[in-house]
C-alpha cells in the first residue's frame, strides 16, 4: 500500500514574473502605436499619390495604380503582421500572472520569432552584397579607361519625382520613430523572456508535489518500526535471542516469583512456640535456599566420671 501524493503546491508569485507581465503590456501598447503609426502613413501616402497624379495629368494610369496596390499591400502585411504579435502578447499576459505554463511557452515563441526575423533581415542584407559584387564585375573593366558615363540607368518618370520628392523631409521624422519603437520592443521581449526564465518563476510555473507529512515526532520516536513489546512481567529465556527494540532489565531476578518484600499483615502461627527445653516443629527454609548440612546423629553427651 503506498501513500497517497499531495497535489502540487505553488509558491507565491515571484516579483520576476509580475514584472514581466508589466513589460509585456508596455510591449503591447507600443505594438499598438506601431499599427496606428502604419495605417497614418497608409492613409498619408494614398492622398500624396492623389496630389502628385493631379500635378502630372500625363502619368501612366499604370504606374499610379501600382503605387497603390503597393501600398495597400505594404500596409496589410505590417498593420497585421504587428497587429498579431500584440494580440500573441495581450492574451498571455493575464495567463502569466496566473501562472500558466503554456503562456510562458507560448511568449518565448513569440521571442524567438522576432529574434529569428531580425536576424533574417540582416542575413539577407549580407547575401545579397556578393552578389552586387558579382554582378558589378561580371561586365569586366573599360580597357581604354573611359568614364562611366554620367546618365542615369534607368529613366524615372515625372509622376514619380513628383510623387518622392517631398517625402524625404517627412521620412526623416518618421523612420527614426519607427526604428526606436522596434528596438525597443525588441528590447522588451528579450527583458520579458530573461525574467520568465529563472529559477524562481520556473517554480512558479511548474510546482512540485511535496511528499506527504509523517506524524510530529517526539523524544525517543523511533526511526524503524518497532515488533510487539511483551507484557509486563514476562522474561525471555536463557539463548532466546531477544527481538530489536526490546528493553532488556539490569535485573531478571525481579520478574521471578518470590515472596514479598514489603511487611504484610501477621498471620497466626499453626504451632504455638515452644516452651524452653522443648523441642519445636522443624522450620521449613524458605524456597530456593541451599539445604542445612546432614550432620551425625544426636547422643546423650557421656557421664561424668565417677558419677
Amino acid at each position: 500500500m503506498t501513500a497517497p501524493v499531495a497535489a502540487p503546491v505553488r509558491p507565491p508569485r515571484p516579483t520576476s514574473v509580475t514584472v514581466a507581465c508589466w513589460l509585456q503590456v508596455a510591449t503591447v501598447l507600443i505594438l499598438l502605436g506601431l499599427v496606428a503609426l502604419v495605417v497614418y502613413e497608409a492613409v498619408r501616402f494614398d492622398g500624396e499619390i492623389s496630389r502628385a497624379a493631379r500635378l502630372v495629368p500625363d502619368a501612366d494610369p499604370g504606374e499610379v495604380r501600382g503605387e497603390r496596390d503597393s501600398n495597400v499591400f505594404g500596409t496589410l502585411f505590417l498593420g497585421i503582421s504587428v497587429l498579431l504579435l500584440a494580440g500573441w502578447l495581450a492574451g498571455t499576459a493575464l495567463p502569466l500572472l496566473r501562472g500558466r505554463n503554456l503562456a510562458r511557452i507560448l511568449v518565448f515563441v513569440s521571442g524567438g520569432g522576432q529574434l529569428l526575423l531580425c536576424l533574417g533581415q540582416a542575413c539577407s542584407g549580407a547575401l545579397l552584397l556578393p552578389l552586387i559584387l558579382v554582378l558589378g564585375f561580371s561586365e569586366g573593366m573599360d580597357p581604354e579607361g573611359e568614364p562611366f558615363p554620367e546618365e542615369d540607368l534607368w529613366q524615372e518618370s515625372r509622376f514619380l519625382e513628383t510623387l518622392y520628392g517631398r517625402q524625404e523631409s517627412h521620412d526623416a521624422v518618421i523612420f527614426p520613430i519607427a526604428g526606436i519603437s522596434v528596438l525597443t520592443v525588441l528590447l522588451l521581449t528579450a527583458t520579458v523572456v530573461l525574467l520568465l526564465s529563472l529559477p524562481p518563476a520556473n517554480r512558479y510555473f511548474r510546482p512540485r508535489a511535496q511528499p506527504p507529512a509523517g506524524p510530529v515526532p517526539y523524544v525517543g520516536w523511533p526511526t524503524a518500526p518497532l515488533p510487539p513489546v511483551a507484557p509486563a512481567g514476562a522474561w525471555v529465556p536463557a539463548g532466546y535471542p531477544v527481538p530489536p527494540g526490546y528493553l532488556i532489565c539490569p535485573d531478571p531476578a525481579l520478574h521471578l516469583a518470590h515472596p514479598p518484600t514489603s511487611p504484610g499483615p501477621a498471620l497466626p502461627l499453626a504451632h504455638p512456640p515452644a516452651s524452653p527445653g522443648q523441642a519445636g516443629p522443624a522450620s521449613v527454609p524458605p524456597p530456593g535456599s541451599a539445604p542445612a548440612p546432614a550432620g551425625p546423629p544426636a547422643t546423650d553427651p557421656p557421664a561424668a566420671p565417677g558419677s
